[in-house]
């Protein structure tokens, strides 16, 4: 409950008002494809070259951009001794 509905809910009582119980809205997703299931987005803001530059790499290797990341991700991990987990 935010502190908004609580504070509402407080001041209802105290003018002895019922309140009503509301049970909490579930919010509805979208139908999200299989291959996105449990996964989480990982972004950040570059120039435009950097996601051109990426682009032409993986067009020119014949992977995917997902799959370039996960692979610049396993090096980082790596670097700083952590298991390469990354996977697109």
């Amino acid at each position: 409950m935010s502190r908004f509905a609580a504070g509402l809910r407080n001041l209802k009582e105290v003018a002895g008002k019922p309140v009503p119980v509301v049970e909490p809205e579930v919010p509805t997703t979208p139908d999200v494809p299989p291959s996105r299931r449990g996964k989480v987005t990982i972004a950040a803001h570059f120039d435009p070259v950097v996601r051109k530059q990426l682009a032409i790499l993986a067009a020119e290797e014949d992977k995917s951009q997902a799959a370039l990341m996960a692979e610049a991700l396993n090096l980082l991990f790596e670097r700083y001794s952590r298991p390469p987990i990354a996977r697109a």
